[in-house]
């Protein structure tokens, strides 16, 4: 919520808190004075909140200050009253509306009242506030983006993320000029973004990510030059990425993805030695890798993958040794592949890309964190010494024409027995970068990506339900595999045909309760054989609930033995609810049965 700043430096805030109030202060002596008390009329308001929201920790018959979820400035005459000054309610799960009541605190400066399930729109009585933090991110707030946060001119700190605002970005917002974080992300706003953004040049921290937004990414950003953090992933946004975000110099973490439209040439970031984390993915950006990424000293996380990226990889690479994630798969990178990159400790993914072979490139997928899957180009399709998981296509290594006809995987989970028909076992746990071949080589998976921002090293790939399943065929559902960027099955050596192909969902890492953990919001695509079959795909929308089951039924044909199922997140929905790093694909069970026989 930012740093603390003390009212008692503000003249005008002073006296706000004085003026009226005064008559009510009753000054004690001796051990009373020991015990700083709130104002009566602060304590009033308090038990009003407290009661239209059912906050039952608040202690009144002593101090409520003394809450942890409170902090009071106890300065005020001779250390024997005070004012509140922050209240922090976070992960409580009230279901009530915003209670006007918080206006009433005239010397409130922090509110954080996150992931919650508060509803209903925000109190216009806020609008005489003199907050510096706010936080509503993760509540069923509604309606337009609330004017009244316009007008409280004082805020520096403001999230809105994970609600269900909708409508236009007004024009207003340029009113807070001190504005220093603006997260707005995961709401439906629609509409371009204002050129009042422009104004706000204080802004250190701009997240927009996860909405219905329409237009060009505007230049005017490249205004904002205190930027250190900006995001821009799945909002519908048009490409391309504007030229003056090279201005952005204090950028250490970038993440724009799924642009519409037109391409872009690779922005100039050369100047932006603070890099920690850079997201350009699925851009259109086109021509070969800047070489200046080897200079790069603080970077930890490149993704440039699923864009038009041509021409090699650049030596200079060969200094990202500390870099933690390297993802460029789904290029069309050229040349061979590196051997300090074969070498490499850390995470790096090059599936998906055209490499050729040369004198002493890879013969055999690699095991670790190094992902090659369909990384060299066509041309290496003959080469009999080479494993097929490297070829164009994944093609099929049985020489002896022996074909499947069907497929089932119970994934993230043991093998299932489901009406007479064996689902095979999926536990894997790995998924940064790893390709997995069943012992059976009949099929296999794919897995790019880490799930971002939750502090946690060794990543889980697999989601367990939260509770106790009781629908058919629970044993299909109770474990699913998850992924953060990109997820690919593959059939293989399938009988060429008409299948059909049953995908199985059921949301079990969001709740079906009355608790913020039932705000998370799934979306993701999903293409067979290279064509999209669903778009921003939300399992639990779909199911009318958690813990549901829902199976997406299709037709597709195989045409050179293998069958191919790509999951991939689009930058949509919800990434911090009801913790940072739980978004991405979520997929239950396959099954793939002929639609007539062989």
């Amino acid at each position: 919520m930012g740093a603390w700043r003390l009212p008692c430096g503000w003249r005008l805030l002073f006296s706000m808190c004085f003026i009226g109030l005064l008559a009510e202060v009753v000054h004690g002596a001796g051990a009373d004075a020991l015990h700083p008390r709130l104002f009566p009329a602060e304590a009033r308001t308090l038990r009003r909140i407290a009661a239209k929201i059912g906050v039952a920790h608040w202690n009144f018959s002593v101090n409520p200050c003394d809450s942890e979820s409170m902090k009071c400035d106890c300065s005020f005459y001779n250390n024997t009253t005070c004012h509140v000054t922050g209240i922090f309610l976070k992960e409580m799960n009230f279901t009530s509306q915003l209670p006007p009541d918080f206006a009433d605190l005239p010397c409130l400066l922090q509110l954080d009242l996150s992931r919650s399930l508060f509803h209903g729109a925000v109190p216009d009585k806020w609008a005489q506030m003199r907050l510096q933090g706010l936080s509503l991110m993760g509540n069923r707030l509604s309606g337009t983006f609330p004017m009244v946060l316009t007008r409280i001119t004082t805020l520096t700190n403001l999230s809105i993320e994970g609600n269900e605002f909708h409508g236009l970005i007004p024009h207003e917002i340029g009113h807070l000029t001190q504005m220093e974080k603006l997260i707005i992300s995961a709401n439906e706003f629609t509409g371009p973004l204002p050129a009042a953004l422009s104004l706000l040049t204080n802004l250190t921290d701009l997240r927009i990510s996860g909405n219905n937004l329409s237009g060009k990414v505007r230049d005017f950003l490249g205004k904002l030059r205190k930027l250190e953090k900006l995001q821009i992933e799945g909002s519908l946004l048009e490409g391309p990425i504007p030229s003056d975000f090279s201005k952005l110099t204090n950028l250490s973490d970038l993440r724009i993805s799924d642009l519409r439209g037109s391409g872009s040439a690779f922005p100039d970031l050369s100047a932006m030695q603070s890099m920690k984390t850079l997201v350009l993915r699925n851009c259109s950006i086109s021509g070969s890798i800047p070489s200046y990424f080897g200079d790069m000293k603080n970077l930890k996380h490149l993704d440039l993958s699923f864009n038009k990226l041509t021409g090699k990889i650049p030596d200079s690479f060969a200094k990202m040794g500390s870099v933690d994630y390297i993802y460029l798969t789904g290029n069309s990178l050229t040349g061979n592949i590196p051997e300090w990159l074969l070498r490499r400790n850390n995470i790096a993914d090059i599936s998906f890309n055209n490499f050729t072979m040369g004198s002493s490139g890879p013969t055999q997928c690699l095991q670790g964190g190094i992902n090659l899957v369909e990384s060299y180009s066509p041309e290496m399709i003959s080469l009999n010494n080479i494993n097929p998981c490297l070829k164009k296509n994944f093609p099929c290594a049985a020489s002896n024409g022996q074909y499947r006809s069907s497929l089932h995987i119970n994934c993230g989970d043991k093998e299932a027995i489901v009406n007479g028909v064996k689902y095979e076992t999926d536990t894997v746990p790995k998924g940064a970068s790893v390709l997995y071949v069943n012992p059976g080589s009949n099929w296999a998976f794919s897995s790019t990506g880490n799930f971002m921002d939750n502090n946690i090293n060794d990543d889980s790939y697999i989601a367990t339900s939260t509770s106790k399943l009781t629908i058919p065929s629970s044993q299909l559902y109770a474990r699913a595999r998850l992924s953060p960027l990109s997820l690919t099955y593959y059939g293989l050596c399938m009988h060429n045909g008409s299948y059909t192909v049953k995908l199985h969902f059921a949301e079990i890492v969001f709740t079906n309760d009355s608790t913020y953990c039932s705000l998370g919001k799934r979306k993701f695509n999903v293409f067979i054989q290279g064509k999209m079959v669903l778009e921003d795909f939300d399992i639990e929308q779909s199911a009318a609930g958690s813990g549901k089951p829902i199976m997406k039924t299709f037709t597709t044909y195989v045409t050179n033995h293998t069958l191919e199922i790509h999951f991939y997140w689009a930058g949509r929905g919800t990434t911090g609810i009801p913790y940072r790093g739980f978004y991405g694909p979520l997929i239950s069970a396959i099954s793939v049965v002929p639609s007539m026989s062989f």
